[in-house]
């Protein structure tokens, strides 16, 4: 090949590259290059006291019956459902006691025909008994005596042996979240360890001279970060391990050098991140370094904006495994390209098998004027009425009333196609945002 052709050939490739990271993707596009990108993390042990809010990679089935034998559902007396039929409030019946049972000890003979045991919640039932009568449907004239004015049926007021859970039960499955409620659910179980998902690593770095730490005075031209404690904080909450990596200037050399400790190949490994994220700089401004410093770490910008009003300068790149976001560094176009764009990024490689966000209709307190475009979404707060009905209300940078400001929402409201307006009343979609993703299903 010919020096001019080979040079050709480069140049058409450059230019394929160029249009690629020019285009500006739709929302669902840029989402499904996203996950495709994604692939959960590996396979772990964890000890039950590690497994709150990690995500199963095994389905966890029952090992027993639940419970394992028949046993009482309430405290009264245990008999035979046969010797009480004669019974009638004109006609009842007594029936000698032979002793109490307790929940936790075993009954020690076989319940003799004609007569009953006192028993307690829980307890299991002896051989030859098959129902339980209530204790508030019974008197006693003497503590060896009990008297009855109703027949049972057998099994009435008995929890049947694997009546809650039989052996080889499904309990959770593959991709859910362990939540305090599947904790509990184990404990009963006796499963003491669990194989999850690793978690995701993230690392977040703000960019930006005007920047200050939180414990830093405020000066003239300069504000606090709040963006990358609001991030980190989402981050721990859908099951991430946050790396906070701190402020940088808004310099390229100082951006990398924050960065590549992150990278697999570096030799710092507690600082290995499985997402890199920067706050700010990913616009396309004199002082916006965040692409440039990804190609500079050897990363394929995959696109640099999306038609998302929140957040439509946002950078996603790959290098192997690792995954890049740079992120509008203005507090609400970065809480929303996380929710919309990284969230299900961060779900899918921490295992879980659904993503998305949990959506509902609920009815608009106010009227929604947007912009038009293909995907449009409003911050807003969602609340339920006093008949269990649905509300949300369309949130503005600035609160008005008792309404909490655009930074407090926790949920987006969507906002139909090329829709620009929406009135007061309207059923409209909408994700709730911090709800844990086990809602779904």
């Amino acid at each position: 090949m010919s020096i001019s052709k080979s040079n050709s050939l480069a140049e058409e490739i450059q230019t394929i590259k160029i249009k690629k990271i020019m285009k500006i993707n739709t929302y669902q596009e840029s989402l499904a290059q996203v996950l495709s990108s994604c692939r959960p993390l590996p396979v772990e042990i964890a000890s039950f006291f590690e497994a709150m809010g990690r995500v199963l990679a095994d389905d966890v089935c029952a090992l027993d019956n639940d419970p394992p034998a028949a046993k009482s559902a309430m405290d009264g007396f245990c008999l035979r459902a046969f010797d009480t039929q004669a019974a009638s409030p004109g006609s009842p019946i007594d029936l000698p006691v032979s002793g109490v049972l307790g929940a936790g000890h075993l009954p020690q003979e076989r319940l003799d025909p004609g007569t009953a045991l006192r028993i307690m919640t829980g307890a299991l039932l002896p051989e030859g008994a098959d129902a339980v009568v209530k204790q508030e449907d019974t008197s006693m004239p003497d503590e060896r005596t009990v008297v009855l004015e109703t027949p049972l049926t057998a099994g009435e007021n008995v929890i049947a042996e694997g009546q809650h859970l039989r052996s080889g039960d499904q309990v959770l499955r593959s991709g859910d979240r362990v939540t305090p409620q599947a904790l509990g659910m184990l404990a009963k179980l006796g499963i003491s360890s669990l194989q999850v998902h690793q978690q995701p690593r993230v690392a977040l770095l703000a960019i930006g001279d005007e920047l200050l730490e939180l414990t830093q005075p405020l000066k003239p031209g300069k504000l606090h970060v709040s963006n990358l404690y609001a991030l980190e904080g989402s981050i721990l909450q859908y099951g991430g391990i946050s790396r906070r990596l701190g402020i940088a200037r808004d310099d390229p050399d100082q951006i990398e050098d924050f960065l590549r400790p992150c990278l697999p190949e570096s030799k710092s490994s507690s600082l290995t991140s499985d997402i890199v994220v920067t706050l700010g700089g990913s616009s396309r401004g004199d002082f916006d370094f965040a692409c440039e410093v990804f190609e500079r770490l050897g990363a394929a910008i995959q696109f640099r904006r999306t038609q998302i009003n929140l957040g439509p300068s946002t950078i996603f790149a790959t290098k192997g495994s690792t995954l890049f976001f740079g992120l509008p560094g203005t507090p609400i176009p970065s809480w929303g390209a996380f929710e919309l764009l990284m969230r299900p990024a961060l779900l899918k490689l921490a295992g879980c098998s659904r993503w998305q966000h949990p959506c509902i209709q609920a009815r608009l307190t106010d009227n929604i004027r947007a912009g038009t475009g293909p995907r449009y979404f409003v911050p807003g707060w969602l609340r339920f009425d006093s008949e269990g009905l649905a509300k949300v209300t369309p949130l503005r940078s600035k609160s008005s009333g008792t309404n909490p400001s655009a930074l407090l929402a926790n949920a987006l409201i969507e906002v139909p196609e090329f829709q620009s307006e929406l009135e007061k009343g309207t059923s409209v979609s909408v994700r709730s945002i911090g709800s844990d993703d086990n809602f779904l299903h």
